[in-house]
């Protein structure tokens, strides 16, 4: 992500509209680019007075800490999303192997009562075939 982009995010990730994956590229960008990183500290300082003006609550006492715990919830926040993410990706592949292992094993069953049933029809061929040649 360049500047340019990361300028264009800043508003949208200080109100929380950015998609997990937008989210990320930013907070990545801002932790290498001490002037976005600037940028989004001065827009959060301003943004959340204007808002807390507005609202009539108490102005923070420490903008850059609460940044920084906004910061840390949206990294959670993704790690959240990848661990629920992977387990269901985990139990996805276990069904898919569970019903291959079902579908083999029906499969199995049903070959293994198709060969019992060749054999006997065998078997019965082979008794026709003696009485048929016995002497009476």
């Amino acid at each position: 992500m360049d500047c340019k982009r990361a300028q264009e995010l800043v508003a949208p990730f200080i109100n929380g509209q950015l998609n997990t994956e937008d989210a990320e590229a930013f907070l990545e960008h801002v932790e290498s680019c001490g002037e976005c990183r600037e940028e989004l500290e001065v827009s959060y300082s301003l943004m959340t007075a204007i808002r807390q003006l507005e609202n009539g609550t108490d102005l923070s006492d420490n903008y850059i800490v609460d940044l920084n715990n906004k910061i840390e919830e949206c990294y959670l926040e993704g790690l959240r999303r990848k661990r629920a993410c992977a387990r269901r990706r985990v139990i996805l592949v276990t069904l898919i192997l569970l019903l291959l292992f079902t579908n083999g094993a029906t499969v199995t069953k049903k070959r293994n009562e198709a060969d019992e049933r060749f054999l006997r029809s065998i078997e019965q061929m082979e008794i026709n075939v003696r009485i048929k040649e016995s002497p009476e």
